[in-house]
């Protein structure tokens, strides 16, 4: 089976109306596809809350309508809903119209970004990828590789968003034109968590580096 993970962060999303409105929940976990409903696409999400307001149902924003509450349980000081949502048509249903495309679970939505795996005809998966990447940044792709499924390989969201401005910013020239202060201001964390990130970027990176340097030979 053909399977991608597509990774985008948020500073990707957070002007479209979608990731704002989704952003008044903790979070978005896909569960299951439910098929199609007048050429609309209609899935089975978690939505997480802290205070328990999760969008009514009809609530909608662009191509995405809240069509029902099946459920709600609270855990601790969290309020977990299990919602249907529908995608319109002609904003992401039409690529589940032939039947060969397919979300998988792992699939989700977050402060740290969007996450989505998908699966499927190889053509249908080409066009949904180029379509996804002349609209939003994409951070990361990963592919399935042998029997190790979708791992999460390479840095976090976060660490290339890290890695990305430090080597827009000259970090990594020399000699280097910004600094760890810089680059902490620029990001709004932390001097320590600047550095931590970097150095577990990179190291991932040359991992990487070094497997398909393995793989080649």
């Amino acid at each position: 089976m053909r399977a991608v993970r597509v990774e985008c962060a948020f500073a990707s999303l957070e002007h479209d109306a979608r990731a704002l409105a989704a952003l008044q929940c903790i979070s978005w976990d896909f569960r299951s596809m439910l098929g199609m409903v007048d050429g609309n696409l209609r899935i089975m999400v978690e939505c997480i809350t802290i205070d328990g307001n999760c969008p009514p149902p009809g609530t909608y924003v662009e191509g995405i309508r809240l069509v029902e509450i099946l459920e709600e349980w609270n855990s601790t000081i969290l309020t977990h809903h299990l919602i249907v949502l529908e995608f319109s048509a002609d904003f992401a249903g039409h690529y589940f119209h032939s039947g060969d495309l397919a979300i998988l679970a792992g699939s989700n939505f977050t402060a740290n970004g969007l996450v989505l795996q998908i699966a499927g005809r190889h053509e249908a998966m080409v066009r949904f990828l180029t379509d996804i990447r002349s609209k939003v940044p994409v951070e990361r792709v990963t592919s399935a590789k042998g029997s190790e499924g979708l791992v999460q390989k390479g840095p976090t969201l976060q660490q290339h968003r890290v890695v990305r401005l430090a080597h827009e910013s000259g970090w990594y020239e020399a000699p280097k034109r910004t600094s760890i202060r810089e680059l902490a201001d620029k990001l709004g964390l932390s001097k320590s968590t600047v550095a931590e990130q970097l150095v577990k970027a990179e190291g991932e990176i040359v991992a990487s580096f070094l497997d398909s340097s393995l793989d080649s030979e």
